[in-house]
């Protein structure tokens, strides 16, 4: 009898600690793939090849943070089994180094955020805000018809977030972080034939009828365990390579044709910041903000996943 899928790739686990070893190997291992575990960098660099993906614990990522550059289809970086979450300092010379996925939380967030993203780059599928929720999460969704909706769409996403018996303090970082969000699709995102960023100027309080690749969605669910906000344009021209340096440095470095402070600002006010983007046709910003715990039970620094599509291969690139 033959196995109904095959498994793509390979992974590779590198901790330190057995525990923890174990641990991650249980969660990656749900991929029903193949995982290869090791205890030291030396190890893990022989078995790396273009087709890995390779979860690293924090300290080894911190010490090597060139270690990304090696060829791999991923780097994730990990805070490892137990009950601290990596530091804000260890988060920020990873972002400040280009990783393009830190996991920043540790068990059970860990688990859900490792195997999510694991699974999104196994199948080759890094669209929606589904990929997060528990099953039977409903799904609510805006389409903004002028530009001059933005405001109406963030009072009206916060407003529905209290309704259904989410705090305030969470209404008030949503309206942030919906504001930032569509503000970014809205006026830094379209460009025309040269990559020139063709509405970065424009006066925010302008009426522009939002039709073709200008339309711009808002999608927002929650499962009891997070809310997740999904803000998705049709122009692909988000510089991937170049976000988690600017999260590091807070915005300081960005100039206002480059968004500003919105994309750090927005970071800064969730739990996990998810980007997905088709060079030319898509991209897509998910932030995950965790509804279970206090705001210091977390860690101060949050996840960031960044996510390349390939042209055609989802409805969600279109």
């Amino acid at each position: 009898m033959q196995p109904s899928s095959v498994p793509r790739g390979k992974l590779v686990v590198a901790h330190p600690e057995r525990k923890a070893q174990r641990a991650l190997q249980r969660l990656v291992g749900a991929t029903q793939c193949p995982v290869e575990v090791v205890d030291n960098l030396d190890a893990l660099l022989k078995l790396v090849d273009d087709q890995t993906i390779a979860v690293v614990d924090a300290s080894i990522a911190q010490a090597r943070p060139n270690l990304r550059e090696t060829p791999a289809r991923a780097w994730i970086a990990v805070p490892g089994e137990g009950l601290a979450p990596a530091e804000g300092p260890v988060v920020d010379s990873l972002l400040a180094a280009g990783w393009n996925h830190i996991v920043s939380h540790p068990m059970p967030i860990l688990s859900e955020e490792l195997l999510a993203t694991v699974q999104k780059l196994m199948r080759g599928s890094i669209y929606g805000l589904e990929k997060y929720m528990a099953w039977g999460a409903e799904v609510r969704s805006y389409t903004l018809e002028d530009a001059r909706d933005r405001d109406d769409v963030v009072s009206s996403l916060a407003r529905d977030v209290v309704a259904v018996g989410l705090p305030d303090r969470v209404g008030s970082l949503v309206s942030v972080i919906a504001d930032e969000l569509l503000a970014n699709a809205l006026y830094i995102a379209p460009v025309d034939a040269s990559g020139t960023r063709i509405r970065s100027a424009e006066s925010r309080d302008k009426s522009r009828a939002l039709s073709g690749r200008d339309l711009v969605t808002v999608r927002w669910a929650t499962d009891a365990r997070y809310l997740a906000i999904e803000v998705r344009d049709r122009w692909g021209s988000i510089d991937v390579t170049q976000i988690a340096s600017r999260l590091a440095a807070g915005g300081k470095q960005a100039t206002a044709s480059e968004g500003g402070m919105g994309l750090p600002l927005a970071y800064a006010c969730c739990n996990q910041f998810v980007l997905g983007c088709t060079p030319g046709q898509c991209t897509e910003v998910i932030a995950l903000l965790d509804v279970r715990y206090k705001t210091t039970e977390l860690g101060r620094s949050a996840s960031f996943h960044t996510f390349m599509g390939t042209p055609d291969v989802e409805g969600g690139a279109s």
